[in-house]
């Protein structure tokens, strides 16, 4: 799966460019990100329907296992119905013959990121980006500790958030678009991160002030019927909202700044700064809570704090390219 989406992230943004007008892209990019997270959404509940429980307490997880090969066949049909995307001519890279794949997975990343953080914009929206990935990996990282543990309830509430988040993202994706009326720019991604801040803000304060439950974990409808139950709903709706609008453009951006033969590559070198940053936000989440003993209420104050440094990359990204 890794190498899987190793290869396939890069090409479903880099294709866009080439099969759409200008005004265009943004519009695709962001029916691509609700996509895919709907699909992620339906991945994850579909997954929990067919991981069975045996009679003795175990699990078997064939039909899951059957679907996840079935859903691959389907993809692999449907995408070979995309129009074809020939490479585009680019006899050189980075002013060196190009030379086939690199098989020093260490030399060809570092070659690969250089090549695109020395341009200042690209720059400044992998940063933003990676800031972004940072915030939903700490974010994701926590629902469950954050149901269970400050919420006192049960696996069907974490669902719930996880659908929550899903469709807000998606809703934030579509809905940018038809604010820029199709431009890309990053003109609504600083007060996008300042808005996630500030949802992220207030869900600590109702986080903190939650109630102890000390019976049974509550069911989604008993969660639902608490006072204040559905403001936190409302905020983490808000949270994914804007990072979709937040984080959309900012793709956009980085498919319509580079020539066409190169869209894959900055796409490419992205993901990579993107992982170290999901890496090094986790390692800091697990240092905070092992170490310094912060409650998992406490941890969403890092994701706010990230935000401001996101909204502050967005607005250096606006005044250089907007």
């Amino acid at each position: 799966m890794g190498v899987h989406s190793t290869f396939f992230g890069p090409i479903k943004y880099a294709i866009l460019p080439q099969h759409l007008e200008p005004d265009e892209v943004l519009g695709g990019t962001g029916l691509v990100e609700a996509g895919t997270y709907i699909a992620i959404l339906g991945g994850t509940l579909l997954g929990g329907l067919l991981v069975l429980e045996r009679t003795d307490g175990t699990y078997h997880a064939e039909w899951a296992a059957l679907c996840v090969l079935l859903v691959a066949v389907a993809g692999r049909f449907i995408g070979g119905m995309v129009p074809p995307a020939p490479p585009v001519e680019d006899p050189e890279v980075d002013g060196f013959p190009r030379r086939g794949l690199d098989w020093h997975i260490l030399r060809a990343s570092i070659r690969l990121v250089s090549a695109t953080m020395h341009v200042p914009r690209l720059f400044l929206a992998v940063l933003s980006i990676s800031f972004f990935w940072a915030m939903g990996a700490v974010l994701a990282a926590q629902f469950p500790p954050l149901v269970k543990n400050s919420l006192g309830s049960d696996q069907t509430v974490a669902t719930l958030f996880l659908a929550v988040f899903s469709i807000g993202v998606a809703i934030g994706s579509v809905f940018v678009n038809w604010l820029l009326k199709g431009k890309v720019s990053a003109r609504y991604s600083p007060g996008s991160a300042l808005a996630m801040g500030v949802f992220v803000l207030d869900l600590f304060r109702r986080v903190r002030t939650w109630p102890i439950n000390r019976g049974e974990l509550y069911s989604m409808d008993q969660f639902l019927a608490l006072p204040n139950s559905w403001m936190v709903v409302v905020d983490l709706l808000g949270v994914a909202v804007a990072g979709g609008m937040f984080v959309v453009p900012l793709y956009a951006f980085l498919t319509t700044t580079v020539p066409k033969s190169e869209t894959a590559r900055t796409i490419a070198a992205n993901n990579i700064v993107n992982s170290g940053f999901m890496v090094a936000a986790s390692l800091i989440l697990a240092v905070a809570i092992g170490i310094f003993e912060i409650t998992v209420g406490d941890s969403l104050l890092i994701v706010a704090v990230a935000s401001i440094i996101a909204a502050w990359l967005g607005w250096k990204l606006h005044l250089a390219c907007d």
